[in-house]
């Protein structure tokens, strides 16, 4: 049995523009359960801002890597990493999730209440730079 079996909770503010995922325990998505679970909370998340909670994540692998990237792939949605220990920002930054997300120190308190830029305002933000790059993850 899993010492520290993985968890994903989703929590929306009523208006659903920002939402919030915790994920905590053994994230590496071996067991089909876990499988089904993590997709299952990613076919429900619809929003703009989307804030990932890492703190309770005891290890991380490279289910957590994948999980990650299709999160960061959601359109329209802008997505932070939030409290990651470590190991587990050093496995960001190695995997460049660190480019196609934001990484803080701590999920905010305020999180719910943040103001959200529409996805139109950051697209006007980044013309005339140059396109990040989106690191694929291993197919």
């Amino acid at each position: 049995m899993n010492e520290h079996p993985m968890n994903i909770s989703v929590t929306r503010t009523c208006q659903g523009r920002v939402a919030c995922i915790c994920i905590a325990g053994d994230v590496d998505l071996i067991d089909p359960a876990d499988v089904s679970l993590a997709q299952r909370e990613l076919d429900g998340v619809s929003c703009e801002s989307l804030y990932v909670d890492l703190a309770g994540v005891t290890f991380g692998g490279a289910g957590l890597v994948r999980y990650l990237y299709l999160l960061a792939r959601l359109p329209g949605v802008a997505v932070t990493l939030c409290g990651p220990s470590a190991i587990t920002r050093e496995l960001i930054q190695l995997t460049g999730l660190d480019q196609v997300t934001t990484l803080r120190e701590s999920l905010p308190a305020d999180w719910a209440t943040v103001r959200v830029m529409s996805p139109a305002a950051a697209q006007r933000l980044l013309v005339g730079r140059a396109a990040p790059v989106r690191p694929q993850p291993a197919g």
